[in-house]
């Protein structure tokens, strides 16, 4: 049996084609879906991830020294502004903030309860939150 050339580079041909098909179709197509175990985050969650790590370093910063920086003296102005009296931090606390009023003069006059200190440590986070995001645009 004769095999002419033309015969045996078709034969090479189509093995070449069906040895490409199976690593064309595992590959994922672009606007396809993604591969198991790979995680897909979509600019906005991402975005969100930045300001919640930007605030929750603010806060640490505040309750670990006080507020320094412009930002964190911003932050820490706009929560006592909405609650109407001059706060300070108590960085004692173990667990939770505890937040306490001062007067003019500097001395503690209260420290508030323990559900007025979580409140005002949601309050602080939004607050850090609202401030990053707007600094961020």
């Amino acid at each position: 049996m004769v095999i002419s050339p033309y015969q045996v580079n078709n034969v090479l041909r189509v093995y070449g084609d069906q040895l490409r098909q199976p690593r064309a179709s595992s590959k994922p197509k672009s606007g396809s879906a993604d591969l198991p175990g790979q995680i897909s985050i979509s600019g906005e969650a991402k975005r969100k991830a930045i300001i919640d790590k930007l605030a929750s370093h603010i806060i640490e910063r505040i309750t670990q020294y006080g507020p320094d920086e412009d930002v964190e003296k911003e932050v820490f102005q706009k929560l006592k502004d909405e609650y109407g009296v001059n706060l300070v931090i108590d960085r004692e606390a173990q667990n939770d903030l505890i937040f306490k009023v001062i007067d003019e003069d500097g001395e503690t006059i209260r420290s508030l309860s323990i559900e007025d200190s979580r409140f005002l440590s949601n309050k602080l986070k939004e607050i850090a939150q609202d401030t990053v995001d707007k600094n961020m645009m």
